[in-house]
């Protein structure tokens, strides 16, 4: 027995003697790990990390966590990110088992972690290392580190849309007094970054506005923090299509970086951002311009997707030979940097394949289209909405070469993806179904194609719903125009074209003209400003609820089913709390009732108004398209005037397919019979004698004109037979839309009419008014005007085209001689006396004052500017 203690107690003195020379050598280690540390020597430091974690692994102790730190560090040095977080993690490991680690150096591990986490995109661990490092800071009352902990949390949370714990987080930071003061750039920053995000665009304004102001005055024009703030603006305006505001905004902060003299990074930033806004409009010569100033020889990712974006602007403007070239580079570069069998090149090849192969080899297109199409398959679910756009444009290009049934494979396939993927309100369903309409149009289907038609106009109208209420005036011509415009005009082509063996397609066809014609003209604006400055804050916010819902509403539009699944808030939900909303506001506000209540009709409640002896007209432009290769619009606009009257079945149909005609040379020999103050014996017969046989018996006309007839006064059109004025032979009432004649009815009918102001006569404006009129300095002078009040782009434009040629605006003084004697015709006494607005007093303050007049009489100037066509079959896919 005392043999064994003898060595029970022998085995310990030796194993002390070991641990003690051990700690001895992991000193001397430690030391001159040290020393590379603080000579920055670390290389040294790295051949030492297999000895470093060994000893980390037999050793878990302080000197241990230390070097972990040391050699985590010298991997960062070595831009060796992933090895650094290997290492960090183990330091944590140690430094938790260890009894004396001071809370908050764990704490800053983590949010170090959380840091580097974030930096390659690895979220969910970058959200764990923050929460947990927040905790800590918290409970160990550090307030900056647990403010700054929280805000990476926010912003990490966002970027793994984790959108509505984001937002939580900074409302709360926003609540803390202290927080708020010392990080409410940041904060605010955030939040509009996280609204943004989730498209709630009127939020993330709203909040990022506030917080441009602050920083601005704040840290003075000049700085870098309104530098930033100036451009998160630009970035909404961008988004919200408002591209004129957005083009003025990038130019200011493109001002602010060079007098700050940033990095050239910056304004690179801003002048890409600001040459997609060019793009957007149409510019692509000044978005070229700025492109061709930061590409630039390094091979670079961002270089790549320049030289892609110039090439897909050359395409635009038909310079295939360069955008070729263009793309041909991005491609190489992309080769260099990543090789073939990924995402990035196949997406490049596809744009190359739809931007310029399409239109100069149709084969290579196809060629490329199927590589990248495999690709996409092997990369992707195909639940994921852009592996059904590269089956789609693979459906699209056979159809161009006119091999139907390849192109109603592809298409097929890609639509039944998005019916099953997602949601029917989502824009890219609409895409699928427009171009089975017109390939079934094509195989002579016409049953099918009226289905397919009806499904995409479905489409389009939830989205009117859903994206019309936040937008400004110019965004909803923009989304009509290059979004909705062209199907519909398709529509109008297909429907002519099969309405003997189903008329009712004529009586869709109007439908759809009174639920588009004038989509963009409703005060919507106006209302909105209203109702804002109202001081009525229940009313306000209530507006800003349904605004918000709304743009909720159009997010998950655009998203996939599963996505839509997994959101916080159901979309029946908000469907259920946006139409609630809109019927509390439309109680509260006439302002809202008239301007966003959706109200839908069909050309048979128009007929419901008509009295015996009384017809209505919707007359209809548009472009003839035929549907053979992948459908194109011919060169030729038609003019359709459907006709309804009391006993009427379907719309009649009276078609002008000389639309170019009556645009340019018959309009030029009105004008000038106009200018010359001569008969004219001939527009009666081009624009009004088709429609005047059907009409002629009607005791009353009401007409709603389109295209170029609203640039011609029907009721002065002279017939040579008759040898009298339509004005002598017919009852015409024009209408913006015939629609208008419900509400004028009902007016009549409620006795509301009576409600009206007296007449309301303006005329023989100063155009000129504040100018001085001098042939020198005239020019200057109006084109400082047209420069700076707020219009858009291309109307700005047309208008400066207008000045250029004719100088100052001259005045009209037959205008005021035709108010003069319209007020003589209503007398000096009565409730109808009109009030009179001449010379200074006729101008746009005094016209936007008037309420609800009994009759408004303009007598002016008018200008008729050029309209963009839209660029139909421009869009990327």
């Amino acid at each position: 027995m005392r043999n064994i203690k003898k060595l029970f107690f022998t085995c310990i003195a030796i194993c002390f003697i070991l641990n003690v020379n051990a700690q001895k050598h992991d000193a001397t280690f430690y030391n001159r790990v040290q020393t590379a540390f603080e000579a920055e020597n670390f290389d040294d430091i790295l051949s030492k990390s297999a000895q470093i974690l060994e000893l980390a692994k037999i050793h878990p102790d302080t000197l241990s966590a230390e070097l972990l730190y040391y050699l985590s560090e010298a991997h960062l040095a070595n831009d060796q990110l992933e090895q650094a977080l290997e290492a960090m993690e183990k330091e944590l490991a140690v430094r938790k088992l260890l009894d004396a680690t001071d809370p908050l150096l764990i704490a800053d591990i983590h949010f170090n972690l959380g840091f580097f986490y974030k930096s390659v995109d690895n979220f969910d661990s970058a959200i764990l290392h923050f929460k947990d490092a927040s905790k800590l800071y918290e409970e160990n009352e550090s307030e900056i580190a647990y403010t700054e902990s929280q805000l990476e949390w926010a912003t990490v949370l966002s970027l793994a849309n984790q959108l509505d714990l984001a937002i939580k987080t900074l409302n709360k930071l926003s609540k803390n007094t202290t927080a708020y003061e010392n990080y409410r750039l940041a904060i605010d920053k955030e939040k509009g970054n996280i609204y943004q995000k989730s498209g709630q665009y009127y939020a993330a304004e709203k909040i990022l506005n506030v917080n441009r102001d602050f920083a601005c005055e704040t840290y003075g024009e000049i700085s870098l923090e309104c530098l930033v703030s100036t451009l998160q603006i630009a970035d909404i305006k961008y988004f919200k299509a408002e591209y004129g505001e957005a083009e003025t905004i990038y130019l200011e902060a493109l001002d602010i970086s060079q007098k700050l003299a940033t990095t050239a990074h910056i304004s690179e930033v801003i002048k890409n951002n600001l040459s997609n806004t060019y793009s957007k409009i149409g510019l692509y010569g000044e978005a070229n311009d700025l492109l061709k100033g930061i590409i630039s020889d390094e091979k670079s990712l961002e270089n790549a997707i320049r030289l892609q974006n110039l090439a897909i602007n050359q395409s635009a403007v038909e310079q295939y030979g360069m955008a070729d070239q263009n793309f041909i580079k991005a491609l190489s570069l992309l080769v260099e940097l990543f090789g073939t069998d990924n995402f990035i090149y196949q997406r490049t090849s596809k744009e190359y394949a739809n931007n310029v192969l399409i239109h100069t080899n149709i084969e290579e297109a196809i060629n490329r289209l199927k590589v990248a199409d495999k690709t996409a398959k092997n990369s992707m679910n195909e639940s994921n909405p852009e592996y059904s756009k590269y089956v789609f444009n693979l459906g699209r290009v056979y159809y161009k070469k006119n091999d139907i049934k390849q192109a109603e494979k592809y298409i097929s396939n890609a639509h039944q993806l998005r019916s099953k993927y997602l949601n029917k309100n989502h824009p890219l369903y609409a895409e699928t179904s427009k171009e089975l309409a017109e390939l079934n149009w094509y195989k002579n289907k016409p049953t099918e194609a009226e289905k397919y038609f009806k499904a995409t106009f479905e489409n389009y109208f939830a989205q009117i719903g859903a994206y019309f209420p936040a937008l400004s005036e110019q965004q909803k011509a923009n989304f009509y125009t290059n979004i909705l415009r062209s199907t519909f005009e398709e529509f109008n082509s297909f429907a002519i074209a099969n309405k003997d063996n189903k008329p009712s397609l004529l009586g869709d066809m109007y439908d759809y003209q009174l639920a588009t014609k004038g989509i963009i003209m409703y005060a919507t604006a106006k209302a909105r400003k209203n109702i804002l400055y109202s001081g009525d804050d229940e009313l306000i916010e209530k507006f800003e609820n349904w605004i918000s819902t709304k743009e909720l509403i159009a997010q998950l539009f655009s998203m996939t089913e599963q996505e839509i699944k997994n959101q916080p808030i159901a979309l029946d939900s908000l469907i259920q709390q946006s139409d609630k909303l809109e019927k509390e506001l439309s109680l509260a506000s006439t302002d809202f009732a008239e301007a966003y209540e959706a109200k839908t009709y069909s050309w048979k409640d128009i007929q419901a108004q008509l009295k015996e002896g009384e017809a209505a007209i919707e007359i209809i432009r548009f472009r003839k398209f035929k549907p053979d290769s992948s459908g194109i619009f011919t060169n030729q606009i038609n003019y359709a005037a459907l006709l309804i009257n009391k006993s009427a079945k379907q719309p009649e149909l009276i078609l002008f397919e000389n639309g170019i005609e009556l645009e340019n040379k018959y309009m030029k020999n009105y004008r000038n019979a106009i200018k010359y103050k001569v008969t004219d014996n001939y527009s009666y017969d081009f624009y009004w004698k088709p429609i005047a046989e059907k009409t002629k018996n009607y005791q009353k006309l009401y007409l709603s004109p389109d295209g170029i007839y609203n640039q011609i006064s029907i009721n002065t059109l002279y017939n040579t037979q008759s040898k009298q004025y339509v004005l002598e032979e017919q009852n015409i009432q024009l209408l913006t839309n015939t629609k208008d004649l419900i509400a004028y009815r009902n007016t009549a009918n409620s006795g509301m009419h009576n409600l009206a102001s007296a007449p309301n006569l303006f005329g023989f404006p100063n155009y000129n008014k504040g100018l001085v009129e001098d042939d020198d300095d005239g020019f200057e002078t109006a084109s400082s005007i047209i420069e700076n009040v707020s219009l858009d782009r291309g109307l700005r434009g047309s208008l400066q085209r207008y000045i250029r040629g004719n100088s100052l605006v001259v005045s009209l003084p037959g205008t005021k001689e035709e108010v003069e004697k319209i007020n003589e015709l209503y007398g000096k006494e009565g409730a109808n006396v009109p009030q009179t607005f001449l010379g200074d007093e006729a101008d746009e303050l005094r016209l936007k004052s008037v309420s609800s007049p009994s009759v408004l009489h303009i007598a002016t100037h008018g200008f008729f500017l050029e309209d963009t066509e839209s660029t139909d079959r421009s869009e990327e896919h």
